[in-house]
């Protein structure tokens, strides 16, 4: 107020008294809309700190354009953000305080190519920008068409930038009418938007913090279920070592075998000719050479030695088998992927295990039950497999003397593996995937042990043989094949492995292997 009117109040008071508190009173008034802004911004930058935890920005800015419309008594309050990678021609208004007369801005999609060529880069560089007339403001009737959307007839927009990125804008909106911003109102939302901006540079440091440790997370654990895996492999690749200088020490003698008999049975055959002939033509031999044809029960003889020769080829026939098996199990070319006879893979690795079976008779009889559909060769890495198998028949066999060694009486003749496969056909994809079922009548998987099993994250898993084998072969059928690894289990009904495996879809002449179903018992 100017000297004027100071004296014409004083004129009108009673004495100087009342004059000087009068002049108090209206020193104060005035004073009151800066403390207000000044309050105003301490409870901003309050919330700020109440968040600065969980770094809540849409708590933040409600309360910011709350504040700042109720302050400034605008119509409208808002906080704009840029759409990424969008040259700042486009975005939405993410927070709003408006009074009930005018339309809300919230989520409406806004493409302003006018403010992205001309007007961002000001921004940027920390232009603050009060119109008191959009009308009366120059704008070109591209951006003028934009705010005429949203009833803005006077604005007051600042820019919030994340470091030097400019993020969004701050703007406050008087639709009603023109308004002429005051510097000291200007000043308060420039503050404002400063706190704002130092709130999204911590929310960004926050969220690197965070996708930091996820990686870094990440990365621990895929350490962990290499080295896993590499323990792992590393003990398949010593039995493999082992098994083929086996194979080794016992095909040449085999093949030795083999290769004789032919001409042992054909040497036999000629003697036992030229025998019988000495006894035609020689039809009274003496008395020693009688007693001794009776000592070697020489009719026996020659009707028996064919047969024992015949059961020597059987032998050699199935210790080539064995080898022929073992040999499969034991080859280390995994560079690529090859067609793979399933139930070859299979039966190497049940011949590898067969002394397992074997060693539970005091226990109970083990039987083994399968059941091979047709199958076509299927494209695997054949050792990655062979490795799930040995790891789900070894779980299986653990748990049947689990099972037996804690009821040796409800275990006998109760000790079973059951081994099924087939086809699945997938009209979707038109790639049909075979199944291996492996089935045991222990007295099944713990229920965290599953979870685990299904989430496929071995690190969570005990230092255990079995639990980490599981994990890895999940990895193998899931990560290497696209496959799948699924468990059903329930407690005293035995636990059950379906693996699936998508076949190749162009296959050469198919192979198939013939179906059987038999069970086998060893005592």
């Amino acid at each position: 107020m100017n000297l004027n009117h100071w004296e014409q109040l004083r004129n009108c008071c009673r004495d100087e008294m009342a004059f000087a508190q009068l002049q108090q009173l209206l020193s104060i008034a005035q004073k009151s809309p800066a403390l207000e802004r000044h309050y105003a911004l301490l409870r901003i930058i309050n919330k700020f700190q109440e968040s600065q935890e969980s770094l809540d920005l849409a708590t933040i800015f409600d309360t910011t354009v709350t504040e700042v419309r109720q302050l400034l008594c605008a119509d409208r309050a808002c906080i704009f953000r840029f759409a990424a990678n969008s040259n700042w021609t486009q975005g939405e208004f993410i927070s709003e305080d408006v009074i009930p007369a005018f339309h809300s801005a919230l989520e409406i999609q806004v493409y302003d190519r006018c403010f992205g060529t001309q007007h961002a880069m000001h921004y940027q560089a920390g232009h603050i920008q009060a119109v008191t007339d959009i009308y009366q403001a120059g704008f070109q009737d591209c951006h003028l068409q934009i705010l005429r959307r949203f009833q803005i007839r006077a604005n007051l927009v600042v820019p919030l930038l994340q470091r030097s990125r400019l993020w969004g804008l701050l703007c406050v909106h008087q639709c009603a009418a023109p308004r002429n911003w005051q510097p000291d109102e200007i000043e308060f939302v420039a503050q404002i938007a400063k706190h704002l901006g130092i709130a999204l540079q911590q929310v960004e440091l926050l969220e690197t913090t965070q996708q930091q440790a996820i990686e870094l997370s990440q990365t621990i654990d895929q350490l962990k279920e290499n080295q896993v895996h590499l323990v792992h492999t590393e003990k398949m690749s010593n039995l493999r070592q082992l098994v083929a200088s086996v194979v080794h020490e016992i095909n040449n003698p085999a093949n030795f075998i083999y290769g004789n008999l032919s001409h042992v049975r054909q040497y036999a055959e000629n003697l036992l000719e030229l025998l019988a002939r000495y006894r035609q033509e020689h039809a009274n031999p003496s008395q020693a050479l009688v007693n001794r044809l009776s000592e070697l029960d020489f009719d026996f003889l020659a009707e028996d030695f064919p047969k024992i020769l015949t059961s020597m080829q059987l032998g050699v026939d199935r210790i080539r088998q064995v080898i022929l098996s073992l040999c499969h199990f034991s080859e280390t070319n995994e560079s690529r992927m090859r067609l793979v006879n399933i139930h070859d893979s299979l039966e190497s690795v049940l011949l590898i295990l067969q002394h397992r079976f074997k060693s539970n008779t005091k226990l109970g009889r083990i039987q083994l039950v399968k059941d091979y559909g047709e199958l076509p060769l299927v494209e695997c890495y054949a050792n990655q497999l062979s490795q799930v198998f040995m790891y789900l028949l070894t779980y299986a066999l653990d748990a049947l003397e689990a099972q037996a060694s804690r009821n040796a009486e409800a275990a006998i003749n109760h000790l079973q593996i059951i081994i099924r496969t087939g086809i699945i056909p997938d009209l979707q994809t038109g790639i049909d995937r075979i199944i291996v079922r492996i089935a045991d009548t222990g007295s099944g998987m713990p229920q965290p042990l599953q979870s685990q099993l299904i989430e496929s994250n071995s690190t969570r898993l005990t230092n255990q043989d079995g639990e980490l084998g599981l994990a890895i072969s999940r990895q193998i059928i899931v990560d290497r094949h696209g496959g799948s690894l699924e468990c059903y289990s329930q407690p005293g009904e035995g636990t059950e492995f379906w693996i699936e495996l998508p076949l190749r879809q162009e296959l050469p002449q198919e192979v198939t292997a013939g179906r059987t179903m038999e069970a086998w018992t060893f005592d």
